[in-house]
């Protein structure tokens, strides 16, 4: 009986999307887009196996993802080919002489239905090639040395998508005579079938818009409102939580806002890089954004906020240049500007947005729009990293617990006593030490938003390099993988899923 094999194409590198990390990796509602484009495959009954053709050095990651998911259909990894057609020869060879038809799917289209795929299967039976396709909406025009030559029907227009499915021995045969010709050229298979074997009908399965191929970083963001709207067989991504779960209703809006509210503070991001870059004032992307940077190309699937540090020295100057150069609807927000604000750091906030922490203070009037945080950097003391530690996480505690909302009680009076204190003794063997080690080896946050007490060596950030971040560069440390080591271990783990969460209650991208 003939088999039914989906190729899973994800050989690409994404460089129109920019960053490190090829776009079949990019992470899409909580998974990669590879791992939803699998996925689409291993629960269609008609697909019997699935293999992937990816570069060896996603070999590792894609067994931990196949591992993961507990898929039974993904069985091969094959290695791809410098072109596109490279990829299909790959796949060409592994399944040579099997009784088999070859389902070819670009990975980076995640959101391929499941009636696309079984119509594709089931037109195997009657023909030999097969392929997808959709009306084009606007009308198209041919273009040489800049000027429109031609005006082609748009009624029998169609914009090709994949899957593109052959019997092998036929798509086998296309190949054969191309790698003949010395001026052979492909971006798909179908064309490849037209061309060397004119005689074979190509049957065209109805496609869809979300069906849609990821290619710009702003594409993450239509793909994540695609995966909010059910299609036209009513199938959406399931909201978050369950059906008893009291909060399903807000996870679920979460989710489908969650990249709006990521490409908003991109921009709050983007316009203090421009103000940084026009001063000459120096920073770089820390904690979860790098983080975001290095792992995943841009932000991490769950985050929902941005962090940038500064020389300490330089904010006070940032500070003044903002308030000059930022957009009207952006505002630098200090304890100096607003002093209702309990936490000592600098922020950017989009008044023209909301958002809710679970801190925030509502009898307070202080702006609660969208933000980045930027955090003041200095020589750190060269204290052991278990003093370090113990003293920075000691004051931070005791300085959080005292700036935290109070009711008059006694134990907020026992507080007040206890905790000052405390916060008082780390403060002075904090002092005190400092006196006795040098300075310039460390650099770090200062104390009282040092958190768990990590420093970095001077050397891991200086002289300070750039990353892609979103497709787009911005200021990083000199060495982001002892950087962020120091800050998280073994960062490229991923997180249990019930710890992927982020750090808003609640946000409104844009206000009006």
């Amino acid at each position: 009986m003939t088999r039914n094999i989906a190729i899973v194409l994800a050989g690409g590198t994404g460089s129109r999307m920019g960053g490190n990390c090829p776009k079949q990796f990019r992470t899409l509602a909580g998974r990669t887009v590879l791992e939803h484009s699998l996925s689409a495959f291993e629960q269609n009954g008609l697909v019997d196996e699935v293999a992937v053709v990816l570069h060896p050095q996603y070999h590792g990651e894609t067994q931990k993802l196949i591992a993961a998911r507990g898929w039974k259909k993904v069985k091969r990894l094959l290695e791809g080919g410098a072109e596109r057609w490279g990829s299909t020869l790959s796949a060409l060879k592994a399944f040579e002489g099997e009784d088999a038809n070859l389902i070819f799917h670009d990975a980076a289209r995640p959101l391929v239905s499941q009636r696309i795929i079984t119509e594709v299967c089931e037109a195997l039976r009657s023909y030999q090639a097969v392929g997808v396709g959709i009306d084009s909406v606007d009308t198209l025009m041919k273009v040489e040395n800049g000027l429109m030559t031609h005006v082609p029907d748009r009624s029998v227009m169609q914009r090709m998508q994949t899957p593109q499915a052959f019997r092998l021995a036929t798509i086998t045969e296309a190949y054969r005579l191309a790698l003949a010709d010395p001026h052979f050229k492909a971006t798909d298979d179908c064309s490849v079938v037209l061309k060397y074997l004119p005689d074979t009908p190509i049957y065209i399965i109805r496609g869809e818009e979300r069906n849609l191929k990821l290619t710009y970083a702003d594409d993450l963001l239509t793909l994540e409102r695609l995966m909010a709207t059910p299609d036209k067989d009513g199938t959406a991504t399931p909201p978050a939580g369950s059906d008893t779960d009291p909060m399903r209703y807000l996870k679920a809006y979460q989710r489908r806002h969650l990249r709006e509210m990521q490409w908003a503070e991109l921009e709050i991001l983007t316009e203090v890089a421009r103000v940084c870059e026009a001063e000459g004032i120096p920073y770089w992307l820390d904690s979860g954004t790098l983080l975001g940077a290095v792992r995943h190309g841009g932000f991490i699937p769950w985050d929902d906020d941005i962090d940038i540090c500064m020389p300490i020295e330089e904010v006070p100057r940032f500070v003044k240049a903002a308030q000059q150069r930022l957009p009207k609807h952006l505002q630098v927000q200090t304890p100096d500007t607003e002093p209702e604000l309990r936490m000592p750091v600098c922020k950017v906030r989009n008044l023209n947005s909301f958002m809710v922490e679970a801190d925030d203070d509502f009898a307070k009037g202080y702006a609660k729009g969208l933000f980045i945080d930027i955090f003041p950097m200095h020589d750190w003391p060269s204290f052991g990293p278990k003093f370090s530690k113990k003293v920075a996480r000691g004051y931070c505690r005791a300085n959080a617990i005292l700036h935290a909302q109070h009711t008059y009680s006694w134990r907020a009076c026992a507080e007040l006593f206890y905790f000052g204190a405390k916060r008082t003794l780390f403060k002075l063997a904090w002092t005190i030490g400092s006196l006795f080690v040098g300075k310039g080896k460390y650099y770090s946050n200062t104390l009282n938003n040092s958190g768990n007490g990590n420093r970095h060596l001077r050397s891991s950030i200086f002289p300070l390099g750039t990353i892609q971040f979103e497709g787009r560069t911005f200021a990083a440390p000199a060495d982001p993988d002892t950087y962020l080591k120091d800050l998280f271990g073994n960062y490229m783990d991923l997180p249990p899923e019930d710890q992927r969460t982020g750090h808003a209650c609640f946000y409104v991208a844009k206000l009006s």
